[in-house]
C-alpha cells in the first residue's frame, strides 16, 4: 500500500506492505490503477477490518411524543 500526502515541506509518501490473506480491500474495477480511502476506511483496513463488510449503523432519531 502507498500513500501520498502532503504536508507543509512538500509530499510524503508512506508505504506498507499488506500480507495476502490478511487485508480485503473494497472491490476495484480491474483497469483501475489506484483506490480512495478516508481516514476511517483506511484505519479499518490497517486493524484488519474488512471494509467492505461494515454497515454504518442509523441515525439516532427522538422517539415521538404520544398523548396529549
Amino acid at each position: 500500500m502507498k500513500i501520498l500526502t502532503s504536508s507543509r515541506g512538500g509530499f510524503v509518501l508512506y508505504y506498507k506492505r499488506l500480507e495476502t490473506g490478511r487485508f480485503r480491500l473494497p472491490p476495484v474495477d480491474a483497469d483501475a490503477q489506484s483506490v480512495q480511502l478516508d481516514a476511517t476506511q483506511l484505519a479499518m483496513l490497517l486493524d484488519g477490518i474488512d471494509v467492505v463488510e461494515v454497515k454504518r449503523q442509523p441515525a439516532w432519531t427522538p422517539p415521538r411524543r404520544t398523548g396529549s
